[in-house]
């Protein structure tokens, strides 16, 4: 048995924008609870009422500073949280003066990195900070280096949570891309499928339209060279069928192994890992139908799940050869993977030679499973 795992180190995965936004949202909810404590502490000193209005503020803040986020990465305007969003920001700077909560301020400036883009964004981001250090500076302007320190703290808390919505961001973009370079893979193989089918076509008819003139100008005087023109054309009509045949139900690639090298190469650059066990190589007719198994789910997979591991087996029993394509990471869409049109015709393929076929999520949900059976014919045996 031949056991072979892509070098795909761990450090080469990107984790999904789920893991910057939980990270962001440590950050949010660490300040909120310190906020929290430190209006508690000056309850006696602001009142009980001023104390409430502070720490009702505070959770305001926090909680548009994380849907503004989410709203900024996904791109989903709302236009009631838009309004929220720019309300939270001059609170997360009053309440500074009311109970000392500096860190709002940082949240203030987060939020406002999320309402505007483009050429603006610098000059918006840049104005709210320099307001958010004028309320600090006057807030301990009696002790000028308690207040620079909170300034310097400030400015890196902001530049945190920044850095990190733009960090889930640019991930969530990463996973977009890579479902469309899937989709354009599938698009340009389906381009030269088009363009090798108006080849074959077009030659095979040209040459047999030229053989078939040629046949009616000498069916008269040379009836047997006639006889031989239609020959003729009768050889060029079975070849262009059988180029036709090979270009809408043959492989792609040449053979299996090719397919094999493909997908692992592939996972390699996208960090997933692939493992592969081969114990004896296909014969030809089974080859081309583990090659389009490959082909088939490794295509399914960039389009509906989000992989950190792929698995393909193939093992050879006394009377069958099986082939096993699992990946993890399945998401709803996977759920309707096994119904499309790819997985319709690999059935189909594995059904011409009496095999057994299936597709689905494996019992426990979290994975997507496909297995060829191919019977092996009775010299093979």
């Amino acid at each position: 048995m031949t056991t072979q795992k892509t070098d795909a180190r761990r450090d080469e995965r990107y984790p999904s924008a789920m893991v910057a936004f939980a990270a962001s949202w440590f950050v949010v909810a660490l300040f909120t609870f310190i906020a929290l404590t430190t209006v508690f502490d000056h309850r006696e000193i602001i009142g009980f009422g001023l104390a409430a209005l502070s720490a009702s503020i505070v959770v305001f803040v926090a909680v548009v500073m994380i849907l503004a986020q989410r709203m900024f990465v996904y791109g989903r305007v709302d236009p009631r949280l838009t309004v929220a969003a720019w309300i939270a920001i001059p609170l997360g700077m009053v309440v500074v003066p009311m109970s000392e909560v500096w860190e709002m301020c940082a949240m203030s400036v987060a939020i406002s990195s999320t309402l505007v883009r483009g050429r603006w964004a610098p000059a918006v981001v840049g104005g709210v900070f320099a307001v958010a250090t004028v309320v600090t500076v006057d807030v301990d302007r009696a002790e000028p280096l308690q207040a620079f320190i909170i300034t310097l703290f400030t400015l890196g808390v902001t530049i945190l949570l920044i850095a990190l919505t733009e960090l889930a961001r640019a991930l969530d973009a990463l996973h977009a891309s890579r479902e469309q370079v899937a989709r354009l893979l599938v698009d340009a193989e389906r381009h030269r499928i088009s363009r090798d089918l108006h080849d074959v076509i077009g030659r095979t008819l040209v040459t047999a339209q030229l053989r078939n003139q040629a046949a009616l100008q000498m069916f008269d005087n040379q009836p047997e060279k006639a006889r031989e023109q239609l020959g003729h054309v009768h050889d060029v009509l079975n070849s262009g069928q059988a180029d036709l045949r090979r270009i809408t139900s043959g492989p792609i690639l040449d053979d299996f192994v090719s397919e094999l090298a493909a997908v692992e190469a592939m996972c390699a650059r996208l960090g997933i890992d692939c493992l592969t066990s081969v114990e004896a190589p296909p014969v030809s007719d089974v080859d081309r139908i583990f090659a389009a198994v490959v082909r088939e789910s490794s295509t399914n997979m960039l389009k509906h799940a989000h992989p950190r591991r792929c698995t393909v087996r193939v093992t050879a029993e006394k009377d069958c050869d099986i082939i096993e394509f699992t990946n993890d990471g399945v998401t709803r869409e996977e759920t309707d993977a096994g119904t499309g049109t790819g997985i319709a015709a690999l059935t189909r393929q594995v059904d011409d030679v009496g095999g057994r076929f299936t597709a689905g999520r494996t019992a426990a949900g979290t994975e997507f499973r496909v297995v060829a059976t191919i019977p092996r014919a009775e010299a093979d045996v």
